[in-house]
C-alpha cells in the first residue's frame, strides 16, 4: 500500500497511534499543548464542509436535545452507578467524569465514521453550554468542590469556536478529499499517540484496581455505545443519523476530567479517566471496522 493510501486509512492510522503511544510513551514534553493543537486541527478539518446555515433548524435542536439526554442523562447515570462500586478517591474520579460534558472529538469522529457532522457540532456546542451550569453543580453536590467554569469556557473557545473560524480559511484552499482525509487522520493519530502514551503508566499500578476500572471502562464505553446502536438500529434510524448518538453515548471529555482531577484533588482521582482514555481509543478503532458492515 502506498504511503498516501496508508494515511487515508482510518484503521491503520488510529491503530498505529495507539500502539506506538503505548510502546513509546508518547511525547517527552508538551503533551497537553500537542494534544490540544492536534484536536483543534482535527476539528478544523472536520468542519471544512459545513456552513453555519447547516447548523440551524428544528432537526438540529431535536438532535441536541436527544444528545443531552443520552450523554448527560443515560451515560452520566451509568458512570455514577459505576462510581458506587469504588471507594474514596477513585469514586470521586468517576463522579468528576460523570459531570463532564461530551468529548470534543465526537465531532471529528462523526466525520470519520460518515455521520452528520453538522448535527454533532451543534449538539456538542449545546452540551458544553449546559455543562457550564451542570458540571459545577454536580461536582459541588456529589464531591463538595465545584470545577472552574473558566476552564470550560476556554475549551469552548479553543476547540469549537476557533476551529469553526479556521475552517472557513481552509475551505478556500480547496483541499482534495484525499488530502483532507489524510490530514484529519494524521491529526487524530498524533492525538491518540499523545494521550495513550501519556497515560500508559495508569496500567502499572495496583493490578486489582486497574482490572476493576478496566471492566468498568468496557461497560461505560462499549456496552453503552453498542446498546445505543442496537436500539437505534431496531428503530430503523439511518446509520448516518445514529453514529453521533452512539458517540454521545460513549464519550466524555476525559482530558478535561483528568486535568481537573489533578488540579482540584490528587493524581489518583485522575486514574479512572486516564484508563478510560485508552478504551475510548480502542472503541473508535472498533467502530471504524464495525460500521462498514451496515449499508444503513
Amino acid at each position: 500500500m502506498r504511503p498516501a493510501r496508508i494515511l487515508e486509512s482510518y484503521p491503520i492510522t488510529m491503530t498505529s497511534g495507539l500502539v506506538l503511544g503505548l510502546l513509546l510513551g508518547g511525547f517527552p514534553a508538551y503533551t497537553k499543548e500537542i494534544s490540544t493543537a492536534a484536536l483543534a486541527a482535527a476539528m478544523t478539518l472536520s468542519l471544512t464542509n459545513i456552513t453555519l446555515s447547516q447548523t440551524r433548524g428544528k432537526d438540529h435542536i431535536r438532535h441536541a436535545g436527544w444528545a443531552l439526554i443520552i450523554n448527560y442523562g443515560a451515560l452520566t447515570a451509568l458512570i455514577l452507578a459505576i462510581a458506587m462500586f469504588f471507594d474514596a478517591d477513585i469514586r470521586n474520579g468517576w463522579i468528576l467524569m460523570a459531570a463532564a460534558p461530551s468529548a470534543i472529538s465526537v465531532v471529528p469522529f462523526t466525520t470519520i465514521l460518515g455521520g452528520r457532522t453538522s448535527k454533532a457540532l451543534f449538539s456538542t456546542a449545546v452540551n458544553y453550554g449546559v455543562a457550564l451550569v451542570l458540571m459545577p453543580l454536580l461536582t459541588l453536590a456529589l464531591i463538595g468542590s465545584a470545577v472552574s467554569v473558566a476552564s470550560l469556557i476556554a475549551y469552548i473557545l479553543l476547540l469549537i469556536v476557533l476551529p469553526m473560524a479556521l475552517s472557513r480559511a481552509v475551505m478556500r484552499a480547496n483541499l482534495s478529499k484525499s488530502a483532507n482525509s489524510s490530514m484529519l487522520n494524521v491529526s487524530m493519530a498524533v492525538l491518540i499517540f499523545a494521550v495513550a502514551g501519556a497515560n500508559r503508566s495508569a496500567f502499572t499500578g495496583d493490578l486489582s484496581i486497574v482490572a476493576a476500572i478496566s471492566v468498568a471502562c468496557v461497560a461505560r464505553t462499549f456496552a453503552s455505545g453498542l446498546a445505543t446502536e442496537t436500539i437505534l438500529r431496531s428503530m430503523k434510524m439511518p446509520k448516518a443519523e445514529r453514529i453521533s448518538y452512539v458517540l454521545f453515548a460513549s464519550y466524555k471529555n476525559l482530558g478535561l476530567t483528568a486535568t481537573l482531577a489533578i488540579a482540584l484533588f490528587a493524581p489518583i482521582v485522575a486514574v479512572p479517566a486516564t484508563i478510560c482514555i485508552v478504551f475510548e481509543v480502542v472503541w473508535v478503532i472498533f467502530l471504524i471496522r464495525f460500521y462498514p458492515r451496515f449499508r444503513d
